[in-house]
């Protein structure tokens, strides 16, 4: 399943995942597409825990109905876009780029949209509003930052990205004008909840009233909505040996106390000719977790105690507690 889950994560950028960790159902993997949850087993009925388990919106252990859940939420490769090339895109298109964003600007006035006001853009598409759907593909970790020259573009991207996924949207204008646009957006059939996942007016309330300054409250607010919830960290040395067929078994962090150096989420690939790829956090963890791997058959869990307390621990004077997941791949 892991093959599959890092390509689908290449193509949209955000994916969950749950395996079940104890009960009769133990082992059993999902991950949540357009369709609903789609398992290792077609057999398994996934639809009693569904609806809360798209309510989960951080990597972690949850319980539900009393069955404990491994859920990880994976991030990566993360999208920029601006509707409209003025004059506060030409920053927020280069501080977007410094934060690690793919950027891409949108605009039909092609004089605007050069290489010489955004050269940090990855991509230009000159093209009116009404095309986005049909000139930028729908990208689930996407942030759109609508900074059109009026309610009415404002309202043409609105209308556009409610109907695909994203992580973000925001729209600048004064309160007066974001007001009309959601009330027509409204009056049209759009519900309260979607209209309520739109940051408008934009950006934190730094007080700012240059360009610069602007473009500085846009991006921290998109910092602050990318980094809200805990997600799983995805490490490409492991995607690549996935990608490229290794088999072996895949050790995750589920769960941590104390002073364990990696955070819940983080992987390591032990490969059946005992070659790894990414870390747990190296040291005496990391160690036993390579030489357990030998006698995985099936999931499960392992803890391992850093501390002097109790007998059987690993010896080491950190202190806490680290819960490990093998996965035969």
């Amino acid at each position: 399943m892991y093959r599959e889950i890092y390509h689908i994560l290449e193509k949209q950028g955000k994916l969950k995942t749950v395996l079940i960790l104890d009960g009769e159902h133990q082992g059993q993997k999902a991950y949540r597409t357009d369709l609903g949850w789609q398992g290792t087993d077609p057999r398994f009925d996934w639809h009693p825990y569904e609806e809360a388990l798209d309510q989960i919106e951080e990597t972690g252990i949850k319980q539900i109905y009393g069955v404990s859940f491994f859920v990880e939420i994976y991030m990566k490769n993360p999208r920029l876009i601006l509707l409209g090339a003025g004059h506060v895109s030409c920053p927020t298109a280069k501080i977007g780029k410094m934060l690690g964003f793919h950027v891409t600007v949108m605009d039909e006035r092609e004089e605007f949209l050069t290489k010489d006001r955004f050269p940090d853009a990855d991509v230009l598409v000159p093209a009116p509003f009404e095309e986005l759907s049909a000139r930028i593909p729908a990208y689930a970790n996407a942030y759109y930052v609508i900074v059109t020259r009026g309610h009415a573009g404002d309202g043409i991207c609105v209308r556009q990205i409610l109907d695909r996924p994203y992580t973000y949207l925001g729209m600048i204008g004064s309160r007066t004008k974001v007001r009309i646009t959601m009330e027509n957006l409204e009056n049209e059939g759009y519900t309260r909840e979607q209209l309520e996942s739109v940051h408008a007016p934009i950006g934190l309330p730094l007080g700012g009233q240059m360009p610069t300054e602007i473009a500085v409250s846009i991006m921290a607010e998109i910092v602050k909505v990318k980094n809200q919830h805990y997600m799983a960290y995805c490490d490409e040395d492991v995607q690549h040996a996935v990608e490229a067929g290794r088999t072996g078994v895949m050790v995750t962090i589920i769960s941590k106390s104390g002073s364990s150096p990696r955070g819940v989420g983080s992987k390591m690939l032990v490969g059946d000719d005992g070659k790894t790829w990414g870390s747990i956090g190296g040291g005496r963890v990391e160690y036993e977790a390579i030489r357990y791997c030998t006698q995985v058959v099936s999931p499960e869990c392992v803890s391992y105690n850093l501390s002097n307390a109790e007998q059987g621990n690993l010896g080491m004077i950190c202190g806490g507690q680290v819960d490990v997941l093998f996965e035969r791949i």
